[in-house]
């Protein structure tokens, strides 16, 4: 099973404001990235976290335009290393292709401050969502 590439995060929730329809969401990726397949890795605790914790440090900081759009380069570089020399795929790439897509949704926001936060939380509900699909 792979991700429907059009199920992305809706340009009006990360700039404008979190509603259920991002738990939604934030739920069935989780779900997605966490589930064993037979022909696609799952995306495993310690990639997501490592991007996680990326984030969270910049959070700390604040928001830095050229920090924040860096995340693109270093979670295609988690791809290529999950991939190097496989076959199958490896959810990594979804979970690659729907957070560049929500990182260029905050750089093209009028308030990129409010959008940097709305990702946040939404990112933190996929995180949690991933905690709880692993366990099962």
């Amino acid at each position: 099973m792979s991700w429907n590439k059009n199920d992305l995060i809706s340009e009006r929730e990360i700039q404008e404001r979190v509603t259920d329809a991002s738990v939604r969401f934030a739920e069935r990726f989780g779900d997605y990235l966490a589930l064993k397949e037979e022909n696609a890795d799952p995306l495993t605790t310690s990639q997501l976290r490592k991007f996680f914790g990326e984030v969270k440090r910049q959070q700390m900081t604040g928001y830095n335009e050229t920090s924040f759009v860096m995340l693109k380069p270093k979670l295609a570089y988690a791809v290529g290393r999950a991939k190097n020399g496989k076959r199958k795929e490896a959810k990594i790439e979804d979970f690659f292709f729907v957070l560049s897509d929500a990182i260029d949704k905050v750089g093209n926001s009028q308030d990129k401050q409010k959008a940097f936060k709305n990702f946040i939380t939404i990112f933190e509900a996929i995180v949690a969502y991933h905690k709880v699909a692993e366990k099962k």
